[in-house]
């Protein structure tokens, strides 16, 4: 409808300029020097818009052959940036699919007309580290980053993932080191330190990387503590190893102070002191803390450290037993203190509340010790049954965890044991 109306209007016009024309011709009078043209209004008119539209074409002809090899280069780019782009998808496919050697034919040879040729290289990296040819994938890795240079910390994230899947721990160290000088907060970066670090058992360098973990990183505040955990105890067992006292001792007090406040490294930190020839510092240590607060896995080292002295250490862990007189753990802990201190009938006293409250292997199996020490024997035998009894229902003792290896050596030191009550004890 608007086209009709448009070419009515036209039409209109046309007529209106013919009426015009045929009425009025007028004329223009066109003089150079001694020549002079004159003709109607209406042919100087068609004249004048005739040769507009031959300038107009002449030129439009001119440009077009001025710009033709610009054009030309454009559409041959286009083309062969479709067919790069074609190929970049066939071998992702090729790739997907297991064909790591056509995969990667296809990848270079797309790569260099491509429009994301970083994609074509790391592709390319991937199936030659699939066909563990590892000098391919690291130039493939190399031209990826001079192909796009902002994409450095993505390459060297891929590159030290594909060292460390081969086992190239050194390698993939050194990629991960750089990694972080350039981006010190990257999450994946933190953690995947974090993780060789722990493959390595390098507990130094994790320790000083574990704040980093903390902040970068979503790992959970179990896993991390679980974390801090292992480091702790692999820096303990590295100074006990060396029988270094003053690297223990440094290794504790570099641990932030909401650590050091925790019940399970405090008592490790304990037994640390107490095996590397501190037991008064470590019994302290313990009984300070618990005096303060009182915390199960404490109770049970503190029963594990062996004091100069003590019967006052016995003393020391008495005084708690007012307000808590049914505690098993407790209980457990005086036992083997009145054991330490030779005080046997205490000791066997404090064995049989503690198994009353809480049973545990470790337990009978230290009461039959003592019992055997008192000439008991037949009552020894039942506490030895009565452990073997809940070591093979796979009980494990609360605090201290598996202890079939205690029972096996505490029935080695049975002398007198008949062959036939050891195998009642076993089917028991």
């Amino acid at each position: 409808m608007k086209l009709l109306l448009i070419a009515l209007l036209a039409m209109i016009l046309t007529g209106a300029a013919v009426q015009w024309a045929l009425h009025e011709p007028g004329y223009v009078l066109l003089a150079w020097g001694h020549w002079s043209v004159e003709l109607s209004l209406v042919l100087f008119v068609v004249l004048l818009g005739a040769a507009f539209i031959v300038l107009y074409a002449l030129l439009r002809i001119v440009i077009r052959t001025w710009i033709a090899p610009a054009d030309i280069a454009r559409r041959l780019h286009r083309s062969r940036a479709e067919r790069a782009r074609r190929q970049l998808i066939k071998g992702l496919l090729e790739f997907a699919e297991g064909r790591w050697n056509q995969a990667e034919r296809l990848l270079l040879r797309s790569a260099p007309h491509s429009d994301t040729p970083l994609l074509n290289y790391l592709a390319a990296a991937h199936a030659a580290h699939r066909m563990q040819d590892y000098d391919r994938r690291d130039l493939y890795l190399r031209k990826a980053i001079e192909s796009d240079p902002k994409a450095e910390i993505a390459v060297e994230l891929s590159q030290a993932q594909l060292q460390l899947d081969r086992g190239q721990t050194e390698q993939a160290l050194a990629t991960l080191r750089h990694l972080r000088e350039i981006a010190p907060d990257h999450a994946y970066v933190v953690r995947l330190l974090g993780k060789l670090y722990l493959e390595l058992k390098d507990w130094g360098e994790l320790e000083r990387l574990l704040p980093r973990l903390r902040r970068s990183t979503r790992i959970s505040p179990e896993r991390v503590n679980e974390l801090e955990n292992r480091i702790v105890r692999g820096l303990f067992e590295h100074a006990r190893e060396r029988h270094d006292l003053s690297a223990l001792k440094q290794a504790w007090e570099a641990l932030p102070r909401k650590s050091r406040k925790r019940p399970e490294l405090l008592g490790l930190y304990a037994r640390e002191l107490a095996a590397l020839g501190e037991p008064m510092q470590a019994e302290r240590l313990l009984a300070r803390t618990l005096n303060g607060q009182w915390d199960e896995t404490l109770a049970a080292c503190y029963g594990d450290i062996r004091s100069s002295d003590p019967a006052q250490q016995l003393k020391t862990a008495e005084a708690w037993l007012s307000a808590r007189p049914h505690n098993g753990t407790l209980l457990l802990s005086l036992a083997r203190l009145s054991a330490a201190a030779q005080l046997w009938g205490k000791a066997r006293s404090y064995y049989e509340a503690s198994l009353a409250e809480a049973p545990g292997v470790s337990a009978y199996f230290e009461l039959g010790e003592l019992l055997m020490r008192l000439e008991e024997t037949e009552a020894a035998t039942h506490a030895y049954r009565e452990g073997l009894r809940l070591s093979l229902e796979g009980h494990t003792d609360r605090l201290e965890g598996p202890i079939l290896s205690r029972s096996t050596a505490a029935v080695a030191r049975i002398p007198n044991m008949r062959q036939n009550d050891a195998e009642d004890a076993y089917t028991a």
